[in-house]
């Protein structure tokens, strides 16, 4: 008898990355099993993406922790000519709404794409 095969799917959400909270695209997580920050090319000042989380794509954005009190942050690599992509942390996928932020403004190219594997 064969293995069954699991399907996964994946849905590309893109997004604009800025270092306001409140311009910053609303991301669905709560049906989401991975994710991945795919982003264009990035200055030599690049630092990091804060995850914010909220219940609701309307509600109350706040920083989002680790079990142990650390930001839930997506550490970026230096100046790229050709682009990156970085998985999510782990903490992301407790939230039902994300936001990605730019820890400054010239962290990263404005676009950028989030890829959602459920």
């Amino acid at each position: 008898m064969p293995e069954p095969k699991i399907r996964r799917r994946f849905r590309t959400v893109p997004i604009t990355l800025t270092t306001s909270v409140s311009s910053a695209t609303a991301i669905r997580t709560d049906d989401i099993a991975g994710a991945t920050l795919v982003c264009g090319t990035m200055s030599t000042s690049a630092t990091s993406i804060q995850v914010w989380a909220a219940a609701t794509s309307g509600g109350t954005y706040g920083r989002l922790y680790d079990s142990s009190g650390s930001p839930a942050n997506i550490t970026l690599a230096p100046s790229s000519s050709t682009g990156s992509a970085y998985s999510l942390p782990d903490p992301a996928f407790a939230a039902a709404m994300i936001k990605l932020v730019a820890a400054n403004a010239s962290s990263v190219a404005s676009e950028a794409s989030v890829v959602l594997k459920s």
